[in-house]
């Protein structure tokens, strides 16, 4: 049988269908129900162990400067790295761009952008810092996705979906732009192809 069939639908209810289809398409993955069973069973605050990840950069790479200006609008948000366990003050991101790129493997348009994002940092890392942000994941299933894709740029992680609370966007994934005083200057929501990621380095490089 036809899913709806013998259900006769109004104007208004095709209507709504095609209004939550749109949102959804603009969402990328979903952040509010569990789109695959990581989401749900992803290890929470100290149950977190760091991760092998080769060729990933420590944390220690990033700057932090912790001079950000007042406007900045960062949260007052510490992260563990993924591969260290160090814990990152986002509100030291500061003296140069930072790129920030809210993920998960559960993610469909996330894994797809990965490879992108990589390929940007070869490029463009010497003028702007990137740093994902593993959302609501499992640590172990992003170490290994990362090993496979070959991204070697600093991970941080965020069980309980924090920072992604904080932009107010009901799924993954999320991009967020920050100047060299750690400013929010542009964010992109959804996958991001190889002109958009050109334009953000752009507007602070």
């Amino acid at each position: 049988m036809t899913p709806g069939a013998g259900f006769p639908r109004s104007s208004a209810t095709v209507t709504a269908i095609i209004v939550t289809a749109a949102l959804a398409a603009l969402a990328g993955c979903g952040g509010g129900q569990s789109p695959a069973p990581t989401f749900a069973e992803a290890p929470r605050g100290p149950e977190f162990s760091p991760v092998q990840a080769r060729g990933v950069q420590p944390c220690s790479s990033l700057p932090l400067g912790g001079q950000q200006a007042e406007e900045a609008l960062l949260p007052d948000l510490r992260l563990s790295c993924l591969t260290s366990g160090r814990q990152i003050d986002l509100r030291d991101l500061s003296g140069r761009p930072v790129l920030v790129n809210l993920w998960a493997t559960w993610c469909g348009p996330c894994r797809e952008e990965m490879p992108r994002l990589q390929a940007a940092y070869e490029r463009f890392g010497d003028r702007v810092a990137f740093v994902g942000v593993d959302t609501q994941d499992h640590p172990e299933a992003a170490g290994e996705f990362l090993e496979e894709v070959g991204v070697t740029y600093p991970q941080l992680t965020d069980p309980d979906a924090e920072l992604l609370g904080f932009t107010r966007v009901p799924g993954l994934p999320v991009t967020l732009l920050l100047d060299a005083d750690g400013v929010i200057v542009n964010r992109h929501i959804g996958e991001l192809n190889e002109s958009d990621i050109e334009e953000l380095i752009d507007e602070v490089a």
